[in-house]
């Protein structure tokens, strides 16, 4: 449907089906065989449906592209210095999708999504981009532990944490605004765990637009990055473009409950590095913050609940299970 109205628990709106002339009724699809001012005017039939019947709005890709450091407040609090890109190896999930701890230090984003239309080459400006709003559930211990206590401007060693956690739940709204690049900068991004406020995120922030973050992922095709033994691209094809329907994660605000690892932590981590003749395995420097931040209970536990929320956009509500 052509959304009209979002309030009291329902979504309201127009019937356009029928402008889709063939495949399953998905957004991008209908927007590929359409145009923007034929949805917009199309007439049809009033359609009224409960919100929580939602689903995931359009189909993604199996890998999106994440963004880091792109907020000055996100990038002062974790101390990176520059921006950078990264693969995130998971499709988009439903907006209510459990998402689980396990033995993660599970750490919450919100993020705005820009999703491909078609695909995107260097030096053309795409004139059309859909937008989602969008988590990025990050594993901090294998972060923290990939990272040691260096590389935090390359990217490199974050494909692993941000990729093991299953479960990438986006918002149920697809908004394709007519100027974009003005839209989004209008839109603020909010996240709560348990009814309290922790993330507002204000694109209009990002230090990189749009179209940069489309030129600096297409700027790193070669890069490689470590995943186990393994190592993996960003989804950038043979032709030297990002998909259609790729989600580009333009990174999240400050108030994410991971830290650079304290002077004392690192301190404790070089004696105890130091005295286990480990001299391949700087990740043992961070231990000690690990093994503190395990036992402080600060990050996600079974039993809480992170709400995000965006006008245009619509929600995100995921439980933290075991």
């Amino acid at each position: 449907m052509r959304v009209d109205r979002y309030e009291k628990g329902f979504v309201s709106g127009t019937d356009i089906t029928w402008l889709q002339t063939s495949g399953e009724a998905d957004p991008v699809t209908l927007w590929q065989q359409s145009s923007y001012d034929a949805i917009a005017q199309a007439t049809g039939a009033a359609v009224s449906i409960e919100a929580a019947r939602l689903s995931v709005p359009f189909a993604s890709t199996d890998r999106q592209i994440g963004m880091g450091g792109t907020y000055p407040a996100h990038a002062a609090e974790t101390k990176i210095p520059t921006p950078f890109v990264f693969p995130k190896l998971q499709p988009a999930h439903h907006w209510s999708v459990p998402v689980p701890t396990r033995a993660y230090l599970l750490d919450y984003e919100v993020e705005l999504g820009i999703v491909a239309l078609e695909p995107l080459k260097a030096g053309r400006k795409a004139p059309h981009f859909g937008l989602v709003l969008a988590s990025d559930y990050t594993d901090r211990d294998r972060l923290l532990r990939d990272l040691g206590i260096s590389d935090v401007s390359t990217g490199l060693a974050f494909a692993a944490s941000k990729s093991v956690v299953p479960a990438m739940p986006i918002g149920s709204l697809f908004v394709i605004p007519r100027d974009v690049r003005s839209f989004y900068k209008t839109l603020e991004l909010r996240l709560q765990v348990n009814g309290r406020l922790r993330q507002i995120a204000m694109p209009k922030d990002l230090l990189w637009d749009i179209d940069q973050m489309v030129d600096e992922s297409l700027a790193r095709s070669a890069l490689a990055f470590p995943i186990g033994r393994n190592t993996v691209t960003l989804p950038i094809n043979a032709d030297g473009e990002i998909p259609q329907r790729t989600i580009l994660l333009s990174g999240t605000t400050d108030g994410v409950v991971v830290r650079p690892p304290s002077g004392r932590q690192i301190f404790i981590g070089v004696v105890q590095w130091l005295g286990s003749l480990r001299w391949n395995m700087p990740g043992v420097l961070v231990e000690r913050a690990i093994l503190e931040a395990h036992a402080d209970g600060h990050y996600l536990q079974p039993g809480d609940r992170v709400i995000m929320r965006a006008d245009y956009l619509g929600l995100i509500d995921n439980a933290v299970v075991h």
